[in-house]
């Protein structure tokens, strides 16, 4: 069985999310420069180690491979595969699969435009207003930090235009994505599922950008506060928590828990 999880507002939370916590209840699994960045709860952390230790666990990203690097919480656990870069790259034992990156980068080349015409189409709409800076994230994607509140009309236009160009695009609190679509969660997790002949999966995330990999998922799952669950009447093979927040984390990584050791999903309960 495998067990592949978002990382961000799926299983860590920043400090927002643990306000109203004791500190005794949560545990930092992320630092830059000494100063805490994410946490999950005791709970958590204890049931992720556990899942560890039974079945293949795979965290899947959008972050860089040295944004995910800080999560010092996986230095300890002997990852054997790691989704970052929303799926453009693959690390194995810590190292990069350079003939899945490389086979990534030929298929943008082939199947989109280049990040140049994005950007110069983007120039349309762009404004000090609602724009705070940008990033080509390991050469596979953009991202916008942004002011949600200032988004202007504009945009939707110039996301029609996006998809149209093979990009998929997802805002995410204070960051919007133009993610090419070959550069996809679900076509990695595919990848290593093949590659290890493993049949069940486990899939959870929050956002837009891990809707490729839970539609492959035989049991997917979702926090109520996420992007996906704004369109929750169109995907009915997810289950969501009940739990909102860090809890909903917790909540995941139970559920997980049970259809281990019952050998019973969730999704049938």
């Amino acid at each position: 069985m495998i067990f592949a999880s978002d990382l961000d507002r799926t299983l860590i939370y920043s400090e927002k999310f643990t306000q109203d916590l004791l500190q005794d209840q949560i545990e930092i699994v992320e630092k830059k420069e000494e100063k805490p960045l994410s946490y999950m709860t005791k709970e958590a952390v204890k049931n992720l180690k556990k899942i560890h230790e039974k079945i293949l666990f795979i965290p899947v990203t959008t972050r860089t491979i040295e944004q995910y690097r800080r999560i010092h919480l996986f230095k300890h656990m002997d990852i054997e595969y790691a989704i970052t870069s929303n799926g453009g790259n693959i690390l194995v034992n810590g190292e990069v699969d350079k003939e899945w990156n490389h086979f990534i980068m030929d298929t943008i080349k082939k199947e989109c435009i280049s990040f140049e015409d994005v950007f110069l189409k983007f120039k349309e709409i762009e404004s000090k207003e609602w724009m705070i800076k940008n990033r080509v994230a390991d050469d596979l994607f953009i991202y916008y930090i942004i002011h949600k509140d200032y988004i202007p009309e504009r945009l939707y236009d110039f996301i029609q235009w996006l998809e149209d160009r093979n990009f998929r695009v997802s805002i995410q609190g204070r960051k919007m994505y133009f993610v090419p679509k070959c550069v996809s969660k679900g076509k990695a997790l595919s990848y290593i599922k093949e590659k290890e002949g493993i049949e069940d999966m486990i899939v959870a995330g929050d956002s837009l950008l891990d809707l490729p990999m839970l539609k492959i998922g035989d049991h997917s799952i979702a926090p109520t506060h996420g992007e996906i669950y704004q369109i929750k009447e169109k995907v009915d093979f997810i289950n969501f928590t009940e739990k909102e927040g860090i809890f909903a984390g917790e909540e995941i990584l139970k559920k997980v828990s049970e259809c281990m050791e019952n050998e019973k999903c969730f999704c049938s309960y």
